[in-house]
């Protein structure tokens, strides 16, 4: 069992997703997906096969601090797991058996620039006119969700639900965004699972997409309850505004045509910034989910043939 007690700045996440690169180099790949607009690195980490892929990611969102970490142990946990051929503890699921199949690709800090300042500050901003520029924000760096040029990533993403959030602002302008529609376009995957705060709720429907789609994404969501205990979303709260959408999933799910849940963790009354006593008992709710979701993926599969 990893301890998982204590928050991290961007170098120690980089720090730590590097040390797993070079500790496991025989089935988990480090990829550096792109930069954000401050110059910090998207790091992606592909454990298992890498022709088809379940994503996983976090840290869309700055202030949702408690993810990102979360992300980076489940994979130091699977990666022993995997070495040793071994079981997740408590669980069926043989991780060297599935991941000889499938891939996990997570990208633990998909913001790493938001994460900074809702962390330590607007200071931690290392380009001049980028903070200068934030600092007359009305919203405190503990509840800042965008990235550095003020632009939150999660409305970003070309699709059917897209509006602009501001006078001049267009789909994929961030490059937090590219990063991400890259990486889904650059091998087969069988889903997405993108891991926000707050609420424990797991968001399953996609407005734009079918009848079957939705249900099979309902029957993966439902496995993911007995989980995580985590309540299912209902489809009329996927958009709470016209506002709401554009975000990772709905690109994902209309272009990919793969299942893309949303999993919100800690308590709806959680307040920012997130305390790190929330670090073990997220991780003990949602260390099952990427695997939850990929043996129900093969069990799928099996049922076809």
């Amino acid at each position: 069992m990893c301890a998982v007690e204590r928050s991290y700045t961007c170098e120690q996440m980089y720090a730590k997703m590097k040390k797993l690169a070079r500790q496991y180099p025989q089935f988990i790949h480090l990829e550096v997906i792109g930069t954000s607009h401050d110059r910090r690195e998207i790091i992606a980490l592909t454990m298992g096969n890498p022709r088809k892929v379940l994503f996983c990611t976090a840290g869309v969102h700055g202030r949702e601090s408690i993810n990102p970490i979360i992300l980076i142990h489940i994979m130091e946990e699977y990666a022993q797991a995997y070495r040793e051929k071994q079981p997740v503890q408590g669980q069926p699921y043989t991780v060297y058996e599935l991941l000889r199949e499938y891939g996990i690709c997570f990208v633990p800090l998909v913001n790493p620039d938001g994460y900074e300042i809702a962390s330590r500050g607007f200071r931690r901003v290392r380009n001049l006119k980028l903070r200068q520029h934030l600092r007359i924000q009305t919203i405190p760096a503990s509840e800042w969700k965008m990235n550095a040029r003020g632009v939150d990533i999660n409305r970003n993403f070309p699709c059917y639900s897209y509006r602009p959030q501001n006078p001049g602002d267009s789909p994929a302008s961030e490059n937090e965004t590219k990063a991400l529609i890259h990486l889904f376009h650059s091998c087969d995957s069988v889903g997405y699972v993108d891991f926000h705060s707050r609420g424990k709720v797991i968001y399953y429907y996609r407005n734009a997409m079918s009848g079957d789609y939705n249900r099979y994404s309902h029957r993966l969501a439902k496995y993911l309850q007995s989980l995580s205990d985590y309540e299912l979303g209902e489809a009329a709260e996927e958009f709470y505004t016209p506002y709401s959408g554009g975000n990772s999933v709905n690109y994902y799910s209309e272009v990919l045509k793969q299942p893309a849940l949303t999993v919100e963790t800690v308590e709806e009354s959680a307040s920012f910034p997130l305390h790190t006593r929330y670090l073990r008992e997220t991780y003990e709710e949602i260390h099952y989910i990427p695997l939850g979701i990929l043996s129900q993926i093969t069990a799928a599969a099996e049922e076809l043939l």
